[in-house]
């Protein structure tokens, strides 16, 4: 049970988390929010001096006192003080917060704090240690640095929705994912700066790029570009429905019982499936019985077709749960109302009742009865992203509400008063050395820190690929069985997402594996792995064992549901998650439910989630001097991910349903995609300068209604503003479309494919975004950089992917005690193998 809330955010000097101590500038928009809100949530004291759309009204009053379901879900926690930088009064107030903080997250249009003399490199001239992270729609500089963004234009300019949809239908992902991928990096690289800046005494300033965090995000959108050669894939990756890349997860339809949809995979043991559908009398599949998966994926289509007609009369629930129990990765769309109901959820407490500023705490009948006098209201919410073994102290604060009123400038300043973070070496001596060691110019903020990277598949190599950007020597530690298709270094999903890593081989299987992996583990700062829970309990690399051997170890485990509660041991990939934990039924057009996220986005998302939650930990780390346990269930990253919506479904406020590209946290009209000449347009309004660009550009009589000025006019008349942004972008090409509206102020881009972004993105070009690389097995490729400038430098790779497993062995275990003679005879005997 939550403490009561007070009547503003929490006081700093109670709040213990991975963070705490750590001060904070909230100088965002909309696009910022989610990564200021990460850090509110790890303990830092986080003070908004910035503004954003407070987003869909709260049903109840009381509760819409404290603004709507944007405020709920970005601000709570934050303190607020009002700076407003177009005064001489504003801009001297942010000075002083800037000259006492230790992070600026900001997305102010790129030179305005220049303009203003309040940029980074003013404000580092008084404050060294200072990191500012500044997030803009396309990075500071290039020739659309001055184009305006959404997380709509986002998705659709990034690759987002060059996936997600239908060929004739682009489809954003519900939750303004593009905005969350940004505010994960921008998160992940502020504390990432603020934990060097502590050792070195340097801070640093990242132009974070959302329009890079995008397109270098997305699952097989460039391996397909880049690899056509290799693989029997199209080049140019399509929009078709749930349909995935290796076309062995789909959604069907089922007509008995209640109806619903099913996500259905053969993975990940297809000969278990194909008995299973035996023994219900399904007729010709015994040929498909023991193949090999390399056949198995030569026959995908006609086994899904198979299955699909098999599945179809059956209920969708109870078919879902019977392949559970026979270990077959099929999940049920579950709508938002189910989703919060979870049992998992409800065993592992994810899910947190607020109550608004001045209700006090209430049991059940008392929470109705307030409701029904018209007291404010109780508000449900994500109560964290991960959770973390030493929670009190380091890990996560409880959540709070939006702050109802401002806290002064000068009390601000008093709680800051310690002087700003200075370098500070302690018992970390050889982290703070390789921090300030090597050239300037490629120095990184986790330089020092070593990865044991137990990861496989995309959601654990995506956490440790960013780690590796970011400094850390990540070392990644297979074998070779399960070093199969995309585990395998010479495939080419393997390149793409395990750069900036060292590859060494280890066989736990081995009867010394044990040793070598704990002698491997006591010189690592972190060790990180997704496989289901419990498989390295079962290696003897449990917490409580790997915590002895190395007390200042960061463990982290991404298991699919957690390692506790009724649901640890169901099998959840990406697409399974999507489906279960609410994506998948909200990412869909109002007539559609086959639909869904075209790429693995919560593979991205929990990824993300995990290299957050590690840098966290290791800020902590410098405070405490130990490590600890993040335990992350993936599914509940995903439903994180929509947290507004389990914001509406509480606060009954348009109870969450599927609405095709509507902003489904603000409901901004208009919000779509409209079809051009040659492809589509997606276009936004959010501010009512916006909206008198667009009705300037159009002309048209229609809109010559002055009450269409405010949001909510427009949103009754929704049907007739997309009729006339559909006609006059239907005689344009997209980038003609785009650039009208750019010119006129509209957030708009064009839809664009892996081509497209590759070949013809003027921004990505002129930043240097794609990175030519020769490598040793694939040779001449491209490779994408790292999704922003880190002090106007463009970072390239350290290292590209392994070219074979244990390239890197001799230097590994050299590192962990072993002589090159031992190494080899572990080669040879099959440890290191």
């Amino acid at each position: 049970m939550n403490p009561p809330a007070g009547s503003h955010s929490q006081d700093p000097s109670t709040v213990h988390g991975a963070l705490s101590g750590l001060r904070v500038v909230d100088l965002t928009g909309d696009e910022g929010r989610f990564a200021t809100k990460l850090l509110t949530e790890l303990g830092a004291d986080v003070v908004r001096v910035g503004s954003g759309s407070p987003g869909l009204p709260l049903a109840d009053p009381a509760s819409a006192a404290l603004g709507g379901v944007a405020d709920w879900w970005y601000d709570g926690g934050k303190r607020r003080c009002r700076v407003d930088l177009s005064t001489a009064e504003g801009q001297a107030a942010y000075r002083r917060l800037a000259a006492a903080a230790d992070v600026v997250v900001e997305t102010e249009r790129p030179g305005r704090l220049a303009e203003l003399g309040l940029d980074h490199a003013e404000m580092s001239a008084v404050n060294p240690a200072l990191v500012q992270v500044s997030i803009t729609p396309f990075g500071r500089t290039g020739p659309r640095a001055h184009w305006l963004g959404s997380d709509l234009a986002a998705a659709a300019m990034g690759g987002m929705m060059a996936l997600t949809g239908l060929a004739d239908r682009p489809l954003n992902v519900w939750g303004r994912q593009a905005y969350n991928y940004a505010g994960f990096v921008a998160a992940t690289s502020g504390v990432a700066a603020a934990t060097s800046a502590r050792l070195t005494g340097r801070g640093a300033h990242v132009d974070l790029s959302v329009h890079e965090t995008v397109t270098g995000s997305i699952e097989n959108l460039f391996m397909q570009y880049f690899f056509d050669d290799l693989l029997p894939l199209p080049k140019v990756a399509p929009r078709q429905g749930a349909l995935h890349w290796l076309r062995a997860y789909d959604l069907a339809e089922c007509t008995g019982g209640d109806g619903g949809y099913v996500m259905i995979t053969p993975t990940p043991t297809p000969d278990l499936l194909l008995e299973w559908m035996i023994s219900t009398g399904a007729g010709d599949v015994e040929k498909w019985l023991g193949l090999e998966p390399a056949e198995l994926l030569g026959s995908v289509d006609e086994i899904m077709d198979a299955v699909r007609r098999w599945i179809r009369p059956q209920d969708a629930r109870e078919v879902w749960w019977e392949a559970q129990e026979r270990h077959i990765a099929f999940g049920g769309v579950l709508d938002i109302a189910e989703v919060c109901a979870n049992p998992q959820f409800a065993h592992r407490g994810f899910l947190a009742v607020v109550l608004p500023p001045g209700a006090a705490a209430a049991n059940g009948s008392q929470v109705s009865d307030r409701a029904a006098s018209g007291q404010p209201g109780p508000v449900r919410v994500p109560s964290r992203l991960v959770r973390w073994s030493d929670a009190g102290r380091s890990g996560t604060v409880p959540p709070s509400p939006p702050a109802s009123v401002d806290t002064p400038l000068d009390e601000v300043l008093a709680s800051w008063e310690a002087p700003p973070t200075e370098a500070r070496n302690g018992d970390t001596g050889s982290v703070a050395e390789a921090a300030s060691s090597g050239h300037d110019d490629d120095r990184r903020p986790l330089d020092g820190i070593r990865v044991a990277d137990f990861t496989w598949v995309l959601a654990g190599p995506s956490a440790t690929k960013l780690l590796g950007d970011l400094g850390a020597d990540v070392i990644r530690i297979q074998s070779e069985e399960r070093s199969t298709i995309v585990n395998s270094p010479d495939f080419p999903y393997y390149f793409v997402w395990n750069r900036s890593k060292r590859s060494a081989t280890l066989d736990m299987k081995h009867p010394d594996a044990l040793t070598a992996a704990r002698r491997l583990i006591e010189t690592c700062d972190v060790l990180i792995e997704n496989f289901s829970a419990g498989v390295l309990d079962s290696w003897g690399l449990d917490w409580e064992t790997v915590h002895e051997w190395n007390p200042r170890l960061v463990y982290v485990t991404m298991s699919g549901c957690g390692h506790d509660g009724p649901w640890r041991h169901v099998i959840s990939y990406a697409p399974t998650v999507h489906a279960v934990c609410g994506i998948t039924h909200l990412t869909n057009f109002a007539d559609r439910g086959d639909v869904g996220p075209g790429f693995s986005l919560n593979d991205h998302l929990a990824g993300y989630a995990a290299a957050v939650s590690t840098v966290g930990a290791l800020y902590a780390r410098e405070r405490t001097g130990e490590g600890q346990r993040i335990d992350m269930a993936q599914l509940e990253v995903g439903t994180y991910s929509i947290g507004a919506a389990v914001i509406r479904q509480s606060a009954a406020v348009s109870l969450p349903s599927p609405e095709g590209n509507r902003d489904g946290i603000a409901d901004h009209v208009p919000n779509e995609v409209y079809a051009t000449d040659d492809g589509f347009v997606a276009v936004t309004v959010a501010e009512p300068a916006q909206w008198l660009g667009l009705v300037g550009l159009l002309a048209d009589p229609r809109l010559d209604d002055p009450s269409l000025a405010t949001e909510s006019a427009r949103r009754d008349r929704r049907s007739m503003i997309d009729a006339v942004l559909g006609e006059w972008a239907a005689g344009r090409t997209a980038a003609e479309a785009a650039d009208a509206l750019q010119e006129a102020g509209v957030p708009a881009g064009p839809v664009q494919s892996s081509h497209q972004l590759f070949a013809e993105d003027p921004q990505h070009a002129a930043r240097g975004f794609w990175q030519p690389v020769d490598h040793a097995v694939f040779g001449e490729r491209t490779v994408d950089a790292f999704a922003g400038l880190w002090n106007g430098r463009r970072w390239t790779p350290r290292h590209l992917s392994p070219a074979y497993l244990g390239e890197h062995n001799f230097e590994v275990w050299a590192d962990a005690g072993y002589s090159p003679a031992e190494i080899a005879q572990g080669i040879g005997d099959g440890l290191f193998r």
